[in-house]
């Protein structure tokens, strides 16, 4: 790649980037020296793919370079959007778009903050978050510290964001650390996301968490390898 520039299927792959399989037929654009997807953001795609319709529309919020609303798209057949601060993320999961065929798939690249300026309110049908993990005063990650660490949004943000997305009996699912399990369901709560079930991984790091805007109370726990 002597210009810097390789074209495959129509996308455009630039240096320092690498094209990731995500089955026989489809693959990914993943920066080789920055955020890159891990089982997390696996996880949190299958647990939605399970309970989201063709007909939905899913928006991936902190969506990195794509892996969940694409894999989501892939897996279901919906028209998803995407909202990602890092412009250059967000580039590649467009261009990931092209690769894969999805013209009912597209990345914005917007601050979670400003979400009410740049989509209508209550015009999705489910929500899909892989959040920052740790507090903005916890010791970031020295790779993609905004992607591990509330730098740019904190969860209260994605919760305020997301009930003003979703429509009344929205979906919303979430995967996070469980050291910080007793604040995400409180935040869901107070911001109208009723916790409806939470899948604990059986290694106790990590869950899986679905919430519906309006619903009534009522929670259900299990646990799930993933």
């Amino acid at each position: 790649m002597g210009n810097g520039v390789n074209t495959l299927g129509g996308a455009q792959v630039r240096d320092r980037e690498a094209v990731e399989p995500l089955d026989e037929k489809h693959c990914i654009i993943q920066p080789t020296d920055g955020y890159r997807f891990g089982g997390d953001a696996i996880a949190l795609y299958k647990y939605a793919a399970e309970k989201t319709r063709a007909e939905s529309k899913a928006f991936d919020m902190c969506s990195g370079c794509g892996i969940v609303g694409i894999s989501l798209a892939l897996a279901v057949g919906c028209e998803v959007v995407g909202a990602e601060i890092d412009a250059r993320l967000c580039d590649m999961s467009n261009r990931s778009c092209a690769l894969n065929g999805l013209d009912r798939v597209r990345f914005i690249n917007v601050d979670v903050r400003d979400i009410e300026t740049a989509f209508a309110r209550n015009a999705f049908d489910v929500v899909v978050c892989n959040p920052p993990f740790f507090k903005a005063d916890s010791k970031p990650s020295a790779i993609a510290p905004a992607a591990n660490s509330e730098l740019t949004v904190t969860f209260d943000g994605i919760v305020r964001a997301t009930a003003y997305l979703l429509k009344h009996g929205g979906a919303a699912y979430y995967v996070h650390t469980s050291s910080r399990l007793d604040e995400i369901l409180h935040a869901c709560r107070d911001g109208g996301l009723m916790p409806k079930e939470l899948i604990v991984n059986t290694n106790g790091k990590t869950f899986l968490l679905k919430c519906v805007r309006g619903a009534k109370q009522g929670l259900a726990v299990k646990t799930v390898a993933f």
